[in-house]
């Protein structure tokens, strides 16, 4: 798991610790670093940044937050359709609160909006078949196989 604070690693291993699994199986929680917060300037800090995507990435599943720069990492680097976790609304949780990625591929949070042959603005996610709509950012672009 990863996270800038260890609270969310603290949460989820006690609620395991409280309430096993239904099979008995042993789940193991861990977190490398938590640094704080954000601290770009840091060579070690991002260093760390690096090792924890790419240790994301060996994940058999991946669960990952909307709009997360380490999981769309991640999922690029293992191939992975992660879950994405979508976030609350006017303190509301979303109807359904998860979906799982279309693709592999990370969202493009600032694609181009402008059809140069048209002269005017566009919605460049329907151009092409291969490319579509983030499912966590609606204005965001992603590709995806047709077939």
């Amino acid at each position: 798991m990863t996270s800038l604070t260890s609270g969310y690693v603290e949460k989820i291993r006690n609620m395991y610790w409280e309430h096993p699994t239904v099979t008995g199986e042993a789940i193991g929680v861990y977190q490398p670093s938590h640094e704080e917060y954000q601290q770009s300037e840091k060579q070690i800090h991002n260093r760390k940044a690096w090792a924890e995507m790419y240790l994301l990435s060996l994940s058999d599943v991946l669960v990952t937050s909307a709009w997360s720069t380490f999981g769309y990492v991640a999922q690029g680097l293992g191939g992975l359709k992660p879950w994405i976790l979508y976030k609350p609304e006017n303190r509301t949780t979303p109807d359904p609160p998860c979906r799982q990625a279309m693709s592999m591929e990370p969202c493009f949070h600032a694609p181009p909006l402008y059809d140069c042959k048209a002269k005017r603005g566009a919605d460049t996610g329907a151009f092409v078949p291969h490319v579509r709509h983030c499912e966590d950012m609606t204005w965001g672009l992603k590709l995806v196989d047709c077939s």
